[in-house]
């Protein structure tokens, strides 16, 4: 950052303060951490807080609880924050206490009651070690979403999240929506920027002035979601390669073929946006995708669209220069390797200076690993390059396709893993991290110099460098 800096936790005074800290620990599926990525990055700034003093109370938000089409919130176990209390009391060694609210049906939880105090006294006298709140989307006034009056539910809940503290302190980079949790609360306590919200912001620089030729690599399911981020990057990037059902329906659109599984209303949205001059000279085709009868393969895992099973006939390599207009075809589930063989995509990859990877390029679950595999294995060859990956599926898909090479991620200084892939692509679109709402209001007022702000009380070390005020 360079205009406006961050109000950062290491500023605030902190010594015996509860400390309300919004992370983003939404890495829960059925009740299971699938990768504790999130959780573990955001550990450094609950040391910070406790060893300056703070007492903290954390909350989260786990997956989508919300239907839209029933309008109803349902609060499922597999969608509480149990796992991760479990996890962060085996890898911190001390307790945790969640609250238990009451949930109106369909309504969710309608309030903050005062049954929260007795563990919030349990927390000042250190007889728990921290408190951790119920998935914030059960609450009806996060989003509003549930509420028959959105507006009065959003701010009765703000109220009572800055009742429970004295300072906020967001570290929840991931979570960009300007929810109640992390952003109507910010306006009622003094808030700050943890240590991994800065870390990421700072990182996220590095992609608003990148050191070029700068290559992104996008996938995703949602054109509609999805495309506004992809219109700004390609004005910010000088080549983008594309993956998933984005790349289906630019296939769709530039080739004029019904792909299975393909929403004629993306294929639509690709032509208007994909295929403008600006955005598609930009663009670095690969050559040859996998096709299979059915979403669900063939039960084996394709290597080069060849098929393990013995039924080869059901999935198969096809070039793009030989789609036909008119023709229908299979689903496209995956990207071959081969493409990155070719010259011109070996070529930008190996020249690129910056790449960012916002992309799963086979469906993976149905055993499509090797797209993402072979780009993973392209990008690590350009030693020259840094190398940024983001989002959820992007990192787990990466730690269990190349694990080796992702355990050498997370300690060479070339690679740079964001724990929000989503907030990393709002703030391109935007124009920068201080542009995303829930930043903003972490920034230093004009004129005002963060080092100025509250000094800590850092249990009076000589070795302090705040000192005595002087006489």
């Amino acid at each position: 950052m360079t205009a406006r800096s961050l109000r950062r936790v290491q500023d605030a005074d902190l010594r015996d303060k509860v400390v309300l800290v919004r992370v983003d620990h939404n890495c829960v599926k059925d009740g299971v951490i699938h990768d504790t990525f999130r959780v573990d990055q955001s550990i450094a700034t609950l040391y910070n807080i406790v060893e300056r003093g703070g007492r903290p109370i954390l909350m989260t938000h786990v997956n989508r609880p919300f239907d839209k089409k029933r309008k109803e919130i349902s609060c499922r176990d597999e969608d509480s924050v149990t796992a991760v209390v479990r996890y962060l009391q085996h890898k911190l060694g001390v307790v945790f206490a969640v609250p238990t609210f009451r949930v109106e049906p369909g309504r969710g939880i309608l309030d903050v009651d005062t049954s929260v105090n007795w563990l919030i006294e349990d927390l000042k006298h250190r007889r728990v070690g921290g408190v951790y709140l119920p998935n914030t989307r059960w609450f009806e006034g996060e989003e509003g979403l549930a509420a028959a009056d959105a507006v009065a539910a959003r701010e009765r809940f703000a109220t009572q999240l800055a009742g429970l503290a004295d300072v906020f302190v967001n570290d929840a980079f991931g979570s960009w929506q300007p929810h109640v949790s992390t952003f109507h609360v910010a306006k009622l306590l003094p808030s700050y920027a943890g240590l991994l919200m800065q870390k990421e912001v700072q990182a996220l620089s590095a992609l608003t002035e990148p050191r070029r030729p700068f290559l992104a690599v996008i996938a995703g399911s949602k054109l509609d979601t999805k495309m506004g981020c992809v219109e700004a990057i390609a004005k910010k990037a000088d080549h983008v390669m594309l993956g998933g059902q984005l790349y289906n329906a630019y296939i769709a659109a530039k080739f004029g073929v019904t792909i299975a599984g393909v929403d004629p209303l993306d294929v639509e949205i690709a032509k208007s946006q994909l295929l403008v001059p600006e955005v598609e000279r930009k663009l670095v085709p690969l050559s040859t995708v996998i096709e299979s009868d059915s979403l669900d393969g063939c039960g084996c895992v394709p290597v080069a669209g060849k098929c393990g099973s013995g039924d080869g006939d059901r999935i198969r390599a096809r070039r793009l220069a030989d789609l036909k207009p008119g023709e229908t075809t299979g689903y496209f589930l995956d990207v071959s390797a081969e493409s990155f063989k070719d010259a011109r995509v070996a070529e930008v990859i190996a020249g690129a200076k910056t790449i960012f990877v916002n992309a799963v390029m086979g469906l993976t679950p149905a055993g499509f690993h090797e797209g993402t595999a072979a780009l993973d294995a392209a990008i690590a060859s350009n030693v020259d390059a840094r190398k940024y990956f983001g989002g959820g599926d992007t990192l787990q898909e990466f730690k269990s396709l190349s694990p080796g090479l992702y355990m050498t991620a997370l300690e060479c200084p070339s690679y740079y893993l964001f724990t929000g892939g989503g907030t990393v692509l709002k703030a391109l679109e935007l124009g920068g991290a201080t542009k995303l709402p829930c930043v903003e209001l972490l920034t230093a007022a004009d004129g005002e110099e963060p080092s100025r702000l509250e000094k800590p009380k850092c249990m009076a070390l000589e070795s302090c460098d705040c000192g005595p005020t002087p006489a």
